[in-house]
């Protein structure tokens, strides 16, 4: 045979090989890209939302309840008990507190429902402008620290000290919804269905405040990482000082319990500018600092001396910083929450 014949002979091989592998990729591709054009945005089984629209603004409250209750939220017969957890900065912790329940129920057969308080969904993970006010305590003159840029200049448009009327909004509006409306069948008057509430950072701080003004609302208070030195103490010096000198008194049996969690002090992963040492201001940093187990050491102290509390759990978490402290410290405050109360 020719060279120039065996050649083509060889191509036309080449090219009959080539048509068979299309012919078997085809169905592959026309099968993808009918898959890629029914995608549905991911869900996760028992649960639901709603916009609950209030005087402190509009809020999207996520629910979830046990996988092994009914879709339309009733438990089996005979099941365990229920707790129910509310979480302030749900846009960040919702579905990371769904799935230690829904962990620590495989393993316990606890029951538990949770109820994350989000802000409208927008392209970032917290929404600066409506948590600020609504997670920091009223100062008792009125007075609030400025937060600053990081060339020195004061944020002078931030609003602060809204945390009653967030609270209010949460037990007048957001809490007879869930407990009375999707969940009625279950009796939130029965001690056996207790309430928790967790924040961190801010919401920490928001979840002191609640302690201290609406002390009977919930029976645990899981706070991480709260930021009790802001504003210059003024909740060490106001709200806290009035708890532990018998403000708002709570019926025998039932004092709360509290459970703080926080950083070890070491930046386990610092962003950009605080690695760099171009933060003006210290909030851009994330160490938790001597600052915070100094602060938690002396507010475990008070408030142990105070007697309000029924029980008061620390755990200082090795090796996370402040931001990777308020997952550590959501899971850790669940179990203790769940099994150990």
């Amino acid at each position: 045979m020719h060279k120039y014949t065996r050649r083509i002979v060889a191509l036309g091989t080449t090219y009959t090989r080539a048509f068979h592998q299309t012919l078997r990729i085809g169905p592959l591709r026309r099968t993808m890209t009918q898959m890629s054009s029914n995608l549905q945005q991911a869900e996760l089984p028992n649960t639901c939302q709603y916009t609950a629209k209030t005087r402190q603004g509009d809020y999207v409250v996520q629910i979830a309840w046990p996988l092994s209750w009914t879709e339309d939220r009733k438990p089996r017969k005979n099941d365990a008990s229920t707790s129910i957890l509310y979480l302030v900065d749900g846009n960040a912790y919702f579905f990371t507190a769904v799935d230690v329940s829904r962990r620590i129920d495989f393993t316990n057969n606890t029951k538990t429902i949770v109820v994350g308080i989000s802000y409208p969904p927008s392209e970032y993970v917290y929404d600066l402008y409506r948590r600020g006010p609504d997670l920091t305590p009223p100062s008792e003159d009125g007075h609030y620290e400025p937060i600053y840029y990081d060339n020195g200049e004061p944020q002078t448009h931030l609003k602060w000290g809204e945390a009653d009327n967030f609270l209010a909004a949460i037990q007048h509006d957001i809490m007879p919804f869930v407990e009375k409306s999707l969940f009625g069948h279950l009796s939130f008057a029965d001690k056996s269905i207790r309430r928790g509430l967790f924040g961190h950072s801010y919401g920490g701080l928001f979840s002191l405040n609640a302690l201290y003004t609406k002390p009977t609302l919930f029976d645990a208070i899981i706070a991480a990482s709260p930021t009790i030195w802001w504003n210059k103490d003024s909740i060490v010096n106001f709200q806290e000082k009035n708890f532990r000198a018998g403000a708002h008194p709570v019926p025998e049996g039932s004092a709360p319990s509290l459970i703080l969690t926080w950083g070890s002090g070491k930046a386990e992963f610092p962003d950009k500018d605080c690695a760099e040492g171009g933060a003006w201001n210290r909030h851009h940093c994330d160490a938790e600092e001597d600052p915070m187990e100094e602060s938690m050491s002396g507010l475990k102290g008070r408030l142990r001396d105070s007697g309000r509390l029924k029980d008061i759990w620390t755990w200082k978490l090795q090796g996370e910083d402040h931001g990777s402290a308020a997952v550590a410290g959501l899971q850790r405050g669940m179990w203790q929450f769940l099994l150990g109360l």
